[in-house]
């Protein structure tokens, strides 16, 4: 009886241990990124290096991570050395291999300074053997070598400027008394400093750790840099993966927001707090040329991972007896965050849909075909043969039954650039798409218009339960139809930047994360980026059958190198051997493609492609893939853009407008495209209208309305505009109530109202749907249902359509979540708006009674 609580007392251990372990394992990555970070440029570190046998290339969304969080340190350190004139130390708690003490000292900025560092005993021991071994780290601490051997086994180096001990953080009685050996000044102007550590402690733990500091030094900061908002669908997706490699974070539901931050430093014992998101420090104390110099460092793309990431950190500094403030009360001086919603405002419901092929992608665009219920959805970054990568499958979907048909384009890359990002399809009236710009890479940029013909689709099916939901809701049928010709899509994949790169953390399975040969970076860094996480990668459709060789499809490099090689072989055949109960089948793909005569706005042959995966369900899919020739005003590449089909002077035209290029991060220049001709007209510049890129555009009679987006200085947008399709006039709205800014949203009129769904913006609650009454510029924000671990759902780089009754379907959506991996939505999803439209009903009745 007496050995089982040993037993367990053993056990409880071996758990400490290995949490323990994980998290000295978060030291080892992070030095591996912060050393990579550094010498791509961002950063001036040549001390990072040291610690590590060599430099791994991180990718460039990891970069911007570390060196925001490089960044605001080095802020907090050179403010605080600078506001303290007489002697002061630092006291480094979880300092694990950071580099900020020989960075300073060989900046001669260490004057008066006593730096102290303490960690797990186990990483200081190995610290110290590295500067030990190394001279350029030695010599910058003075009296080294001299120093004499302390009999205390916790102290590792013990020198007047620079000492390091290792000390568990949760033995605080150990911790004070040995840095008390050590000669800390309890009285002296204090800076401890902890670096995403105590979120890894548990909340009695790391508020007892808060609590001693307040005691113990008289004049003294505290500075905290850590997670926050576990809650949203980019939290809890970050949670999962610290759950998964075995250090979670502990605390950061007990104090989920700054504001919870601020009252517990000051429930501790603090007298004063600031605090600054990581939006918020860029913004504010990042100045202008920093920030252009990050945004030329390397091709990036991943703006809304980016924002959401620097969301999700915070810097927090508590202050006690003289010490002065370091952030300059930016916290009450920079843009504030919205407060959350009226908690009596209907929420926006989610369904997930029931679906044989769950479409995983996001960088996609998608159109519903004039006249029927299919949409089509081309290109994107997702899953597809089990594997993350950049797609070039062509999926219709059935807008009643949701089953998809799959087409693998066996076109040459080279000849035609099908396999693309941030582009837009528009669906023309003779039931072909346009593919217009995007992007195969941030440096390689799509050139041209290739249009789509559906070959064995029956184009006549009707979805009369869908007009009848749509004339039934009291919304009128001529605004769903001018919503129904281009689902709006804004999407980006977050990955492809053409550099290879690996995770911050080890792969689940184990793997090695440059495992993976492939020919195209950007697709070899998303998987690697992913991989860990494995979100969706065992959702599969039972009802599909995939090529044999689909991992071997065609793709595209981003240094510029395509894979030419064809190497889906199996659609020809397969068309052969439908066997004769289905003749009659393949004579009508064969009578449709003869009725389907090329026009002479096609300049390259067009590639009938046979291949096709089904469901089982109808004819055969083939499509005939052409290039478009284009004269007149051909606007620049570009991605991130707008484009939808409009009905001008009873002309079928395509209009154009914003997006980027490869060095201009926003325009503002509109196009017409005749359709019939391939002509471009330039339309004159909009200079009322700020340029922007990743904004949503739809019509509503004779205009075309633009919403959001991402300015020239790359902040979210919250302003609405008209362009008259007629006079080619342009207006801003003025609008009456609440509209978060948003990027990478999607945006349809229905009846009076412009919808706007999900997006990004820097606020701590993330857009769910907008309504915007038009007629009396009203509008009001709505929040979505509260996001399931087991089902989270990223509102961006999405694709909708409405599908009748308040209701719409959202398409792929998601993204690559910093180091945490790659999230997908399984999609299609159902969102649920009848609560919001009625409520937004009242509030303009009631407005307009007023």
């Amino acid at each position: 009886m007496a050995e089982e609580p040993k037993k367990d007392d053993k056990k409880q251990k071996t758990c400490k241990s290995r949490r323990e372990t994980a998290v000295q394992g978060t030291n080892d990555n992070s030095i591996v990124s912060k050393c990579s970070m550094a010498a791509v440029g961002y950063f001036d570190d040549v001390f990072l290096q040291e610690f590590v046998s060599k430099v791994t290339r991180r990718a460039p969304l990891i970069h911007r991570g570390y060196y925001i969080r490089a960044v605001t340190i080095d802020y907090i350190l050179k403010s605080f050395l600078a506001s303290q004139p007489g002697p002061k130390q630092i006291v480094s708690l979880g300092a694990g291999f950071d580099s900020a003490y020989f960075r300073l000292k060989a900046a001669e900025g260490l004057e008066n300074v006593s730096f102290y560092e303490v960690d797990f005993p186990e990483v200081v021991k190995r610290k110290c053997a590295i500067i030990k071994a190394k001279g350029v780290l030695g010599n910058l601490i003075p009296g080294l070598h001299q120093q004499k051997p302390d009999q205390n086994p916790l102290i590792e180096i013990h020198t007047p400027g620079y000492t390091l001990v290792g000390v568990d953080l949760t033995q605080l009685n150990t911790l004070e008394a040995v840095l008390t050996h050590c000669g800390v000044d309890t009285d002296r102007p204090t800076l401890l400093l902890s670096e995403c550590v105590l979120t890894y402690m548990t909340r009695r733990c790391s508020s007892a750790v808060l609590k001693w500091a307040s005691e113990t030094f008289a004049n003294a900061v505290f500075v905290l840099y850590e997670q926050i908002n576990p809650s949203d669908a980019f939290g809890l997706f970050m949670q999962r993966h610290f759950q998964v490699v075995g250090s979670p974070l502990r605390c950061i539901t007990a104090f989920p927001t700054i504001q919870s931050q601020r009252e517990r430093f000051l429930k501790m014992g603090w007298e004063r707090t600031e605090a600054l998101d990581m939006n918020q420090f860029y913004t504010s104390l990042v100045t202008g040329p920093q920030r252009h110099l990050v945004e030329m460092m390397e091709p990036f793309d991943e703006y809304e991972e980016w924002h959401l990431m620097c969301g999700h950190y915070m810097i927090m500094c508590g202050y006690i007896g003289r010490c002065g403030k370091l952030l300059q009360d930016m916290s009450e001086k920079c843009f504030q965050h919205v407060e959350d919603t009226d908690p009596e405002l209907p929420i926006v419901c989610i369904e997930q849909l029931p679906v044989g092929y769950p479409l995983l992608r996001f960088g996609h665009s998608s159109a519903l075909l004039n006249g029927c219920s299919y949409f089509v959805t081309v290109g994107g970054f997702g899953e597809q043969g089990g594997k993350h990568r950049r797609l070039i499958d062509v999926v219709v979907t059935d807008l009643n039954t949701f089953d998809s048909r799959i087409h693998y384009p066996t076109v040459d890359p080279k000849t035609v650039e099908v396999n693309r990002m941030h582009h837009v399809i528009c669906a023309l009236k003779d039931y072909s798409i346009l593919l217009i710009g995007g992007r195969t890479s941030p440096i390689r940029l799509c050139r041209q218009l290739v249009r789509l013909n559906f070959i064995g689709l029956d184009i006549n099916q009707s979805d009369s339960s869908k007009t009848k939901d749509a004339s039934a809701s009291g919304h009128s049928q001529d605004s769903y139809d001018s919503v129904s010709n281009n689902i709006q899509s804004e999407a980006s994949d977050a990955v492809e930047t053409g550099h290879i790169g690996s995770d911050d953390s080890k792969s689940i399975e184990g793997k090695s994360n440059m495992e993976q040969p492939s020919d195209c970076f950007c697709d070899n860094l998303a998987e690697n980026v992913s991989r860990q996480c494995e979100v969706n990668s065992k959702v599969r459709n039972p009802l599909v059958t995939k090529p044999t060789n689909i991992n071997n499809m065609p793709s595209s490099d981003d240094s510029g190198q395509d894979n030419d090689k064809t190497v889906i072989e199996e659609g020809n055949q397969q068309c052969k051997e439908i066997g004769e109960n289905k003749k009659s089948a393949n004579s009508k793909c064969k009578e449709t493609g003869k009725k389907g005569k090329k026009s002479e706005r096609f300049k390259t042959k067009t590639h009938k492609n046979e291949e096709f995966v089904s469901t089982g369900k109808g004819e055969p899919l083939n499509v005939d893939i052409g290039v478009m020739a284009e004269s007149g005003d051909v606007p620049c590449p570009r991605w991130r853009h707008s484009a939808l089909v409009l009905d001008k002077g009873g002309q079928e035209c395509i209009f154009l407008f914003g997006g980027r290029t490869e060095t201009v991060l926003a325009l503002n220049d509109g196009y017409f495209l005749d359709t019939a001709t391939g002509r471009w007209t330039k339309v004159s510049s909009a200079e009322s209208v700020p340029a922007r890129q990743a904004h949503s555009t739809t019509t509503w009679g004779q205009k075309v309305l633009v919403s959001g987006g991402l300015d020239s200085v790359l902040q979210p947008l919250n302003s609405v505009h008209t362009f008259d399709i007629k006079t080619c006039e342009w207006k801003t709205l003025t609008l009456k109530g609440k509209l978060l800014s948003r990027y990478s949203h999607t945006s349809h009129v229905i009846g009076e109202y412009l919808v706007l769904i999900g997006g990004v913006n820097f606020n701590h609650t993330q857009p769910g749907v907008a309504l915007i009454h038009l007629p009396s510029l009203t509008c009001q924000e709505f929040p979505l249902q509260c996001q399931q671990k087991d089902a989270i759902v990223m509102l961006h780089r999405h694709t909708s359509v409405y599908c009748g009754d308040h209701s719409f379907i959202v398409v792929g959506g998601g993204g690559n979540c910093f180091s945490f991996g790659t999230h997908l939505n399984t999609t299609p999803l159902k969102l649920n708006l009848a609560n919001c439209f009625n409520k937004m009903d009242n509030i303009v009745k009631n407005r307009n009674s007023d």
